[in-house]
């Protein structure tokens, strides 16, 4: 029995947690998905350049340049950067007679992650395989028996057939296996909550409990007074969604003027690119924001429920019917608006560059940087001229 060697080179982060995650698994899949007359091995080396390339020509070379380092039989680069055919969502390209591939993977969208990467992994490697053993003839067989949906449509195990091959790259070179997304309206949104949930939204609250502390204690004051407990039973269902929203809209506009996530033009700096990763921050900061809110709303219940007492609230609130938990879960509502704009002043305080490693995965971080670095470089080259 022949032993092959299948190399993942992810980029740093989420891509090198998940390429962790096939490396122990993957050798039986392969076995029972590619070939069981081949004893498999998975290796995974780490590379900055897979999440810090800008098109799929450098991806390849630089997953070509490893393979032969490492001398692996194949080698599949896992990047979070995305990447677009013309207007398409590519998922994943591959060479015969380099014997590598790439998959993107924010072209997956948000969880589950792990399946889908991994058919999509099976199936790169065993058309790469099958080259490999497969005469000439043999190929062009199969090719010529295959029919016209089977070309255009991958097999339907992957994502209800919302992926297809294609025979273009976004450089424009033929690429023997070239699968993207369609629809295209559904690449968009999955490419976007891809790239969202690579950022970790949710790992605002660990990161931002003084925060969290400074809304909660303005909250908390306010609830002291009897007006909250009037305003409470006075609004209607409406105004306190019309808070809501204007409440975390405030805090994400603020988060993104006071620590200049808004990505600007500049140099080599595509527009689709750009646009797609400022959507990306305003989806990110909403998801973080949410998750914020939503913290501080059930300290908040907790905290009315215990220490308001019904009688009191409801002489004091003005209530006419007895007081119910619907009257403390609107209270609550009440105070966590309030204590969110309160807490957008908090967030500006926060240093920027630790913003910037909350807020967002690898793959943005280091775009990020690099046009920062870019914009000072052409700020101090005009001054000095």
């Amino acid at each position: 029995m022949s032993q092959l060697t299948v190399g993942l080179i992810p980029c740093p982060d989420a891509p090198e947690k998940l390429a962790e995650t096939f490396k122990s698994k993957l050798p039986d899949f392969l076995s029972a998905k590619v070939s069981d007359q081949v004893k498999w091995s998975v290796e995974v080396t780490t590379d900055p350049l897979i999440g810090s390339a800008e098109d799929t020509q450098e991806l390849m070379d630089e997953t070509e340049y490893i393979r032969k380092q490492e001398n692996w039989d194949f080698a599949i680069c896992l990047t979070d950067l995305p990447l677009f055919d013309d207007k398409d969502l590519v998922v994943a390209d591959g060479d015969y007679n380099r014997q590598i591939g790439q998959i993107s993977i924010p072209a997956f969208g948000s969880f589950p992650l792990t399946a889908r990467i991994r058919k999509v992994l099976l199936q790169v490697v065993k058309e790469l395989h099958n080259h490999q053993s497969n005469n000439k003839e043999t190929a062009a067989t199969t090719e010529k028996g295959m029919s016209d949906r089977e070309k255009n449509t991958v097999s339907r195990q992957f994502l209800f057939s919302l992926i297809r091959r294609e025979h273009s790259t976004p450089m424009g070179k033929k690429m023997d296996l070239h699968l993207v997304i369609r629809p295209r309206f559904q690449a968009k949104l999955r490419v976007l909550a891809g790239m969202t949930y690579a950022n970790r939204p949710w790992g605002i609250i660990p990161s931002f409990k003084p925060i969290v502390a400074v809304a909660f204690a303005t909250g908390a004051y306010g609830l002291i007074f009897p007006t909250l407990w009037k305003l409470s039973g006075a609004f209607e269902l409406l105004r306190f969604l019309g808070l809501m929203v204007g409440a975390i809209f405030s805090i994400v506009v603020w988060i993104i003027v006071s620590h200049n996530l808004w990505e600007k033009p500049a140099i080599n700096n595509d527009k689709v690119i750009r646009k797609l990763y400022n959507r990306t921050t305003i989806a990110t900061l909403t998801v973080a924001v949410l998750c914020y809110y939503i913290t501080l709303f059930v300290l908040f219940l907790l905290t009315v429920l215990l220490f308001v007492p019904p009688g009191l609230f409801q002489s004091l609130g003005g209530l006419k019917e007895s007081v119910n938990f619907w009257n403390y879960t609107k209270l609550a509502w009440l105070a966590t608006s309030i204590a969110t704009f309160a807490g957008s002043i908090g967030v500006g305080l926060e240093n920027e560059e630790k913003v910037r490693n909350i807020m967002y995965g690898y793959r943005q971080s280091q775009r990020s940087k690099y046009y920062r670095d870019q914009q000072d470089e052409e700020s101090s080259k005009t001054k000095d001229s």
